[in-house]
């Protein structure tokens, strides 16, 4: 985050000293229950499904074509 935002995550806001990770918690209740105590929104809206590539970029007919070499006389 600190080369595409400027943002040093592992800065304090206040002194600027390093922060340390202490846990990792990944229990949507508990996070949940954090999130909920700490005052801050918990129900995001549901993300987007991944979408297939584009198909332009496979049909391109230079990459389509076969070349056979084996008749070169």
């Amino acid at each position: 985050m600190r080369r595409s935002l400027g943002l040093y995550v592992l800065a304090c806001l206040r002194c600027g000293g390093r922060l340390r990770l202490i846990a990792l918690i990944e229990d949507p209740p508990v996070i949940q229950r954090i999130l909920q105590h700490r005052g801050l929104p918990f129900n995001l809206p549901a993300g987007r499904p991944a979408r297939a590539p584009p198909e332009h970029l496979f049909l391109a007919p230079s990459l389509t074509q076969v070349v056979d070499e084996t008749d070169s006389a």
